[in-house]
Formats: structure tokens, sequence, C-alpha cells
């Protein structure tokens, strides 16, 4: 029997890609096959005009089903927090609060059943109507990222409530505009939140608010006076104990939060995220690990994102499903300019976290930090260049040659405590050698992300194991979504340019927005009949598929 050119060619494809996949083990190979980093996506063969190629990740590319969850049975993040590590890892460490001095740690069964108190209570306690999608349902969120927020997140989800997450240091002229935008009538809060709160409830239809702490005498009296009813986190769980309510299980299609972030015109707007968007968000995030470097059990995140930020809810998503754990009080601020990285290193001391996400700043600072302290010395110098040589040269992360032994381990150890093996950075700016650091310095893989809250987190991700990647790129369209760019020819970008087709960035998938709450002429101005969001962010492709990042659309 006779094979035709296309089967061959198939065949031969196949064998390629098979060969491509495995890392080459010895010691004096490169870490991966240099033929997936040459082909990191997949272009559709054809286009409109005007507009690129669709870009899509190899795990998933075009003509197939984009990724949607990591397991058939778990369609919300209600399936995943009762068949994640909730079942596996019962008695292990699942959240841990850092009090100035070490880690208070909870374990999947103790919240597990402080999440399905809570939710009871909370029933109970406000006047809240599950699975309507609308105001009726919301439950705000203003507080800093700690157990309690992650507890009050999951068991409003699971109990079909809608949560709209507030970072904690949200001014006051946008904490309003998401009270008048919303209708809110039940706030969870921190004791230290309260009171920016309570200044700007006059005039709200804030009537339930949960602190989680003691408040203080002068903001009850306030509350009283305003005629909100206030109640302590410890009290609802309680409440909750004590009159168990069944829980109403949330679809797909149902709202699980509302995050505000600026649109492309500048103006604030509530991005509509469902279960189904962040779930895909969380199983793309688990797919794009390579295998020796697989999320486990044994992993320990250190949170630094705030309720506010969308990733945050990925990424505890990610490490609940896995069974792992989850340091809190690391918190940094989307628009802080200067990061505590002093506070930032004493829970990394503590945590020893596996893996780190954040955006660029506190990284930034960490390295200049280090090289103030060691970047004059023979062995940092000599031994940064030789690591670095060692990437660039023969694709290769090393973690126990000498130099690590005379100089980066000590550092590891006084920064992030010695076990950090991956590090998630964000940033929409070019990052420079930021990453190489990462490596060469921290002994860490280091993936450069792509995120919009549109997205539900992250559009794209650069590859493990790029170690020639300049500071602008962002790696491939993760396997949940897919990527082409428009022409923005007022501004000089064009699909036709060469060797770099560029333009206004586009992503559609199952992480995709169906919409800003309440606000159809937003929605219209970045949602195509198609589905397509335009990002107003500006990109350009490379050679291997990937995108780097150049601007904003004036």
């Amino acid at each position: 029997m006779s094979l035709d050119l296309d089967t061959l060619s198939f065949i031969l494809l196949g064998s390629i890609s098979t060969v491509a996949l495995l890392s080459i083990r010895n010691a004096k190979g490169p870490d991966v096959h240099p033929l997936l980093l040459n082909s990191q996506a997949d272009p559709s063969r054809l286009r409109h005009a005007g507009e690129t190629a669709i870009y899509r990740s190899r795990m998933h590319p075009n003509g197939s089903p984009l990724l949607m969850t990591m397991d058939r049975n778990i369609r919300t993040l209600h399936d995943l927090f009762e068949n994640g590590g909730i079942k596996s890892q019962a008695q292990a460490k699942y959240l841990g609060n850092f009090n100035g001095q070490t880690y208070e740690w909870q374990t999947y069964d103790t919240v597990y059943k402080r999440v399905q108190d809570f939710r009871s209570g909370l029933a109970a306690f406000a006047e809240l109507n599950s699975k309507t999608n609308d105001s009726s349902s919301f439950v705000g969120i203003f507080a800093k990222s700690c157990p309690e927020t992650m507890i009050a997140e999951q068991a409003a989800n699971s109990h079909s409530y809608v949560t709209i997450p507030i970072t904690a240091n949200a001014r006051t002229t946008l904490l309003s505009h998401i009270l008048e935008s919303t209708s809110l009538t039940t706030v969870v809060v921190d004791k230290e939140t309260l009171p920016i709160l309570l200044s700007v409830a006059n005039g709200t239809s804030v009537k339930y608010v949960i602190v989680n702490g003691k408040a203080k005498d002068t903001d009850l009296k306030l509350a009283k006076e305003k005629g909100i009813e206030l109640e302590d986190f410890e009290n609802i769980e309680a409440l909750g104990s004590s009159k168990p309510v069944e829980k109403v299980v949330p679809g797909p299609d149902d709202i699980s939060s509302i995050y505000f972030t600026k649109t492309k015109t500048g103006k604030k707007a509530g991005v509509i995220l469902k279960h189904k968007n962040v779930l895909a968000n969380i199983a793309a995030y688990i797919a794009i690990m390579p295998p020796n470097q697989k999320v486990t059990s044994a992993d320990r995140l250190l949170q630094s994102y705030a309720p506010g930020n969308a990733l945050n809810r990925v990424l505890i998503g990610m490490m609940t499903y896995v069974g792992g754990s989850i340091a809190f009080g690391a918190e940094i601020a989307d628009d802080e300019e200067v990061a505590d990285i002093t506070s930032l290193q004493k829970c990394a001391q503590e945590a020893k976290p596996t893996i780190v996400a954040s955006t660029a700043l506190p990284m930034k600072q960490i390295k200049e930090r280090v090289e103030s302290q060691y970047g004059n010395s023979f062995l940092y110098k000599r031994g940064y260049e030789r690591k670095k040589n060692l990437l660039l040269s023969n694709g290769r992360l090393v973690v126990d040659n000498r130099y690590d032994m005379l100089v980066f381990r000590d550092i590891r150890q006084k920064i992030f405590g010695g076990s950090l093996k991956v590090v998630f950075l964000e940033d929409y700016g070019d990052i420079g050698d930021l990453s190489m650091f990462v490596r060469v310095v921290l002994g860490a893989q280091a993936v450069p992300t792509y995120n919009r809250t549109e997205a539900a987190g992250t559009i794209t991700a650069s590859m493990f194991y790029d170690y020639s990647a300049n500071g602008s790129s962002r790696g491939a369209a993760i396997p949940c979504n897919e990527v082409k760019l428009i022409d923005l020819p007022d501004e000089g970008y064009l699909a036709t340019d060469y060797p770099n087709p560029r333009g206004e960035i586009c992503v559609r998938g199952s992480n995709v927005f169906s919409g800003y709450w309440n606000d159809p002429s937003a929605t219209e101005d970045v949602l195509d009949g198609d589905k397509w969001f335009m990002t107003g962010d500006i990109g350009a492709w490379q050679p291997n598929g990937t995108l780097e990042l150049i601007g904003r659309k004036k």
C-alpha cells in the first residue's frame, strides 16, 4: 500500500513533534529541544485583510477546541474546590497567614469547614438571592488578601452569589463608583478598610458589613448611625455552624465575579467573569507547566496579588486543585510605585515558597538591592557571566555549580527561603534582563506573562526554557484562547509589516469576558460580533510565534 505525500508529511511532522517534546536529559544538553523554541505557536493558514493569522497554543492548535477545564467533572469554581485538594490533601497545610513572625496554617479540612459555615452564615445574615446574576446576589470584598478573603469568596461562589473584589488601597472615588454601579448591599471588609467604607456609605445601598478583625468602638457607633448592620467574621461562621443552609450550586455560565478595571477609553468598568472563564485560565496554567515543573501538592505559592486582581483567583484555584499551599501576607498593590520588599522577603524567608507570581516591580527592586550588595564582587560578576553563558549558549539553567555554592545559594536563601522554582512576571513594558536575573541568581524559571482582567487573567505566557527571549516578549497564546493582531494604520502598525506583523492585540476564547456590567456602550467598544476582545494594546509577532508588547493605543 502506498502513502500519499500529505500522509507522509503528517507522519513526519508527528514524529518530529514527539521528539521535540522530549527534553534532553544529559548534563551537557539544553533543557529543551531547540525545535520547540523555534515554533511556539500554531498560526492559522488563512487570515482576513487587515489582520494577522490567528495564533494558538500548540497544545490546542487551530481546528481543535480551546481548553475549558482540567477535568470533565470540573465545570465551575465550586466543582474545583470540592474536587481538588479537599479530597486528596485533607490534613495538609492549605492557607497560611503571616503574623509578623511566623505563619499560622490552616488545613484543607479546616478551611472546607469554614467555607461551609461562612456560606450558611452569609445566607442567614444578609438579604441575598442565589443564582440571580444581578445585584441581589452581589457580595463585595474590600480587604487585603488573606485566608478570610479567600474563604468569603469561595463561600459566595459555592452558593451562586457574585463577588465584587475591591483592592484594599482603592481610592474612595473608585469605591464610591463601585457601590453606585453595583448597588452593593453586603460587603466583607478588614478592620482597616471598615472606616474607609463607612466614610463613603452615605446615600449608598450598603446594609450589611462583615468585619475580619475587631472593629473599633467609633466604627461600631458610626455604622449604627448610618443604619448599617455590622457583624464579626467569626460570628458569621458561628451562625452558619448553628444554622446550616443547603448550598446552591452554580453552573458554568453563572457569573463568578465582577472586577473593576480601566477600559481602553480610560474609565472604570466592571468586567463580568463567569465560572467557566476563570476555570479555563486555571486549567491553562496547569497545562503549560512542563512535566518536570508540574505544580503538585508539595508546592507553595507566595500570594502577592490583591483580591481586585483577577489573576489572584486563578493562582489560588491552581494551588487548590493540586492540593498545594498558599502563603498570604506579601500583598503588593498593582498601582504601587515602590514595593515593600523588606516585608515581602520576611514573608518569603518564613514561607519558603516554590512559586512566586507578581508584577515586575518588586522583582526589579530585589534585583537592585542584590546588585547594590553583591554586584561589585568578583565571584558575583564572574558567576553571573558564566551562568548567563550556559543559558544563552547551551540552553541550560544550572543551580548547583561552584558559583551557586559560593555566592548565589546564600542570596536565594536570604530572599525567598531557598526553595524557589518558578517566578511568573507581569509587566506591560520591557523588563530588560530581569528574567535573566531570576534564572541566574535566584535559580528559578522566569515566565513573563501578558495579562488582562477581561481575559480572566492571562492571555500569553512565555515558554519555560526560552532563555534568549527579549524583555518585551510575552510568549505564545495559552491553551484556552487565541490571539490575532489587527491593523492600526493611523499609528503605523500593520499586519503586513515585515518581518514582524504588528497591530492591536485581540483575544478570543474560553477565558474571555462577556461584557462590562451595566455598560453596553463600553462593551461594544471592545467586543466585536465574533467575540474578539480588542485590548487596546499593541503587539508584534516574532518568527517563532511569540508575542512582543510594543505599547498602548493613543
